[in-house]
Order: C-alpha cells, then sequence, then structure tokens
C-alpha cells in the first residue's frame, strides 16, 4: 500500500484536540450530581422518545410501566457504551503497541487521549446503572460482532476508525435528543451532556481521519458504500427491537403478548421515522459530504429505508444551489 499522508492542517487540528484534552477531561467522581436522591419514577429519557411513543401501545401502557421502559431504554445504551467502549480502548492501545499508527505521531497521542476518556466513561456509566438500579440489560450481539470481525491489525485501520465514529456518532445524537426535556432526571441529564463533551472531540478527530484517508486506503471508499447502510439499520434498531427490554418493561396489557405485531408496529411506527430522521441527517449529511453515499450504490441506502433522509439531504442541498 502507498504511504498514507496526513495533511500539516489535520496534524494541527488533532494536535489542538490533544490539548484540549490535556486542560480538562471527565472525573468519576466531580463531573456529575451523584447526590442526587434515588427515585424509582425519575424519567430518564423524554416521554416522546419511548419506543412506544405514539402507538397504541403507549396508550395501552401505564405511568409506572412507561417510566420503566425509559429507564430500560437508556440503560440499554449505557449497557451499550459500556461494550462498546472497552471494545474500542482495547482495540486502540493494541494498535498503539503494534505500532500501527506509528508515522503519525499526532494520531498515537490523541488515541492515548481517547482511550483514558473512554475508560471513564464506562466507570460512570457502570455508576450510573447502579445508582438507578439498573441490573444489565443484554444488548445486540450485532454491534459487538460487526466491529470484532472489522477490527484488523494486519491493515492500516480506517475502517474500524471509521465504524467507532459512526457508532459513537449515532449514540451521541440519540442520547441528546432523548435528554430535551425539563423533566428528565438531572443527573442523568449531566451524564449525556459531560460524556458529549468528550465524544464531540473523538467524532471530530474520526471525521478528520475519514475525510483525509478514504481515497487513499485501498478499497475502502466501496465497501463502505456497501456496507454502512445495512449496519446502521441494525444500529438504529438496536434499542426499539430489544427483546430483553420488552420482557423486563412487564407490561399488564395482554396486547404487548403478541411479541411480533409489537415489534413491527414499534420499529415502523412514524414516531421512529421522526426520531431516525433526527439522530441520523447529520450523520447522512457527512457521508453525502465525502461521497460515502453514492448514487451507484443507492438501493443500499432503500433497502434499509434510509433513502428519505437521503433526499431531503439532496433536495435541501440543490435548493441552497440555486
Amino acid at each position: 500500500m502507498k504511504e498514507l499522508v496526513l495533511s500539516e492542517s489535520a496534524d494541527r487540528f488533532i494536535k489542538r484536540l490533544s490539548k484540549l484534552s490535556e486542560k480538562k477531561q471527565m472525573t468519576l467522581t466531580e463531573s456529575h450530581p451523584w447526590d442526587e436522591p434515588y427515585n424509582e419514577n425519575a424519567w430518564l429519557k423524554k416521554r416522546e422518545n419511548l419506543s412506544i411513543y405514539g402507538t397504541k401501545y403507549y396508550d395501552l401502557a401505564t405511568e409506572e410501566e412507561r417510566i420503566r421502559l425509559a429507564k430500560l431504554e437508556t440503560g440499554g445504551w449505557w449497557a451499550s457504551f459500556i461494550a462498546l467502549e472497552n471494545l474500542v480502548t482495547e482495540y486502540y492501545m493494541k494498535l498503539i503497541n503494534h505500532q500501527s499508527l506509528a508515522q503519525f505521531p499526532s494520531v498515537v497521542e490523541y488515541m492515548m487521549h481517547f482511550c483514558k476518556e473512554e475508560i471513564v466513561h464506562s466507570m460512570v456509566f457502570r455508576k450510573a446503572m447502579e445508582h438507578f438500579r439498573i441490573e444489565p440489560v443484554e444488548i445486540s450481539e450485532f454491534i459487538k460482532d460487526f466491529y470484532q470481525d472489522n477490527a484488523s491489525m494486519e491493515e492500516f485501520p480506517l475502517k474500524a476508525i471509521y465504524l467507532t465514529i459512526i457508532i459513537e456518532w449515532f449514540a451521541e445524537n440519540n442520547a441528546m435528543l432523548d435528554l430535551q426535556n425539563d423533566f428528565v432526571s438531572p443527573l442523568a441529564a449531566a451524564i449525556a451532556f459531560e460524556h458529549n463533551k468528550e465524544e464531540t472531540r473523538h467524532i471530530a478527530w474520526g471525521k478528520r481521519m475519514v475525510t483525509e484517508l478514504c481515497h487513499q486506503v485501498p478499497g475502502f471508499m466501496e465497501e463502505a458504500r456497501e456496507f454502512t447502510p445495512g449496519f446502521l439499520r441494525g444500529l438504529v434498531d438496536t434499542i426499539f427491537g430489544n427483546m430483553d427490554v420488552l420482557e423486563r418493561a412487564n407490561f399488564s396489557h395482554p396486547a404487548f403478548q403478541d411479541i411480533e405485531t409489537y415489534f413491527e408496529t414499534v420499529l415502523f411506527s412514524e414516531n421512529k421515522k421522526r426520531i431516525d430522521s433526527e439522530i441520523m441527517t447529520p450523520i447522512f449529511e457527512f457521508f453525502v459530504e465525502i461521497g460515502i453515499y453514492h448514487t451507484d450504490y443507492r438501493s443500499y441506502w432503500e433497502e434499509s429505508r434510509f433513502d428519505e433522509i437521503i433526499d431531503s439531504i439532496l433536495e435541501k442541498q440543490t435548493a441552497e444551489t440555486i
């Protein structure tokens, strides 16, 4: 493979990210209001973002069951963060030790900050689950397996960096959308907002790495164009389609016993489409900008039910150029 080149502006940008990390990082004990008393009726996400909101199941659930579902869905994301951030930290440290990125000292330095921050994030999420008394939620093996299968040590790890960033970007957009409401627990909101400060740097780093190197790493663009839509569909459906969450929500109405109809209703609801659009639009704008979305691969986006979001972005771009 031809030697990869990182522009001077990208190198300066990554060095600035390291300086920001050195200046201020999240701590386990001081960054969150852990003295908030436990309240079993606390909302951990806004009700409009519940998987059942806008469907008949929302009306059939009691208020207590809705609160419990909000807690479990948020706990599901915290559990997913813990699993992913542990995987990423382990993999990135292997890359550093393996000297896979030795040609880019600024990248290696920032990745060490990245790993330290991810370790603290995992500790915060574990403490949050303990505080809100949420037993570990079973998470989709899909995310872990896909990441592990594509985190290679044999080639430049741009694909793994790309996967890390789109997972984190998606999860951050989801968390910030869930918590934009005054009645959500102040502690839960603080966890999301403090986490977002550091994840914003992680995402900015990953976007710059992908933008700089996507056309230099052989085969990356073609592969990314093929797997991205299907991977993201699995990602956006992972909590709304979580069987463990449904069982533990313990809904009393008999309608919830028809599991096939329940998941079909929830996963294809208009509210789910709204949430998907709000979460994915900023990410898809980036894909359009750098060419991950390509008309030759449009059928992949249609099959993954993302074509309406893509079309909205393209129409907006067309209108802005007129």
